[in-house]
């Protein structure tokens, strides 16, 4: 019995002091992550913190938490707004009731979808496109400069010139002077001269 109790009491001090030095490198590396941070130095600080989330195990904590925040922020700052949205998810489930997190979330939810409406254009992915277009007007974007710009460059790949033509005509009443939306309406006037519809 004696036994026993004795490998318990030392297995409780291992633990404790195997936690204490856990907790001790946590708090070094999210020192660093923040030093990094406050240097725009955004990949060095965000494997400190990755590194701090690690150590901590998955642990709920107010570190973690505040890791956590960190982390998203350097991934926004990389432009990097889809993975800073899952973090974002993750800390909307953390703390329900904190609005600002929601916020921050249906932002970045926005930024993801323009910048994925522009690599689907991009790509020639036009149903992908057309999804998500319809995602942007829903929540108001349709007259924000990059989602005009490509929309009129998808119609142009759907091989709609007229419809293009448009697009690109509104666009530039709303934004003269833009020389790759003359250079595209120069392209597609060019289509239409040569009996392309």
């Amino acid at each position: 019995m004696k036994n026993n109790v004795l490998k318990y009491g030392i297995f409780i001090i291992l633990v404790l002091i195997f936690t204490s030095c856990t907790n001790k490198k946590i708090l070094q590396y999210k020192s660093y992550g923040i030093d990094y941070l406050e240097n725009a130095n955004y990949e060095e600080a965000l494997s400190y913190f990755d590194e701090a989330l690690k150590l901590g195990d998955g642990q709920v904590s107010s570190l973690q938490y505040e890791l956590l925040l960190y982390k998203a922020e350097c991934l926004f700052m990389l432009n990097r707004y889809s993975d800073a949205k899952k973090v974002y998810e993750t800390l909307k489930v953390i703390d329900k009731n904190n609005k600002s997190f929601s916020e921050l979330y249906e932002n970045l939810s926005s930024i993801v979808n323009l910048v994925d409406f522009k690599t689907a254009v991009d790509n020639g992915e036009v149903e992908r496109a057309d999804e998500i277009l319809l995602e942007l007007k829903a929540i108001g974007l349709e007259h924000e400069k990059s989602v005009m710009f490509n929309q009129a460059v998808l119609y142009e790949k759907k091989g709609e010139w007229k419809n293009a033509l448009n697009a690109f005509n509104y666009y530039l009443k709303q934004y003269p002077g833009d020389e790759k939306a003359q250079h595209e309406i120069d392209f597609i006037s060019a289509q239409l001269n040569n009996g392309n519809n």
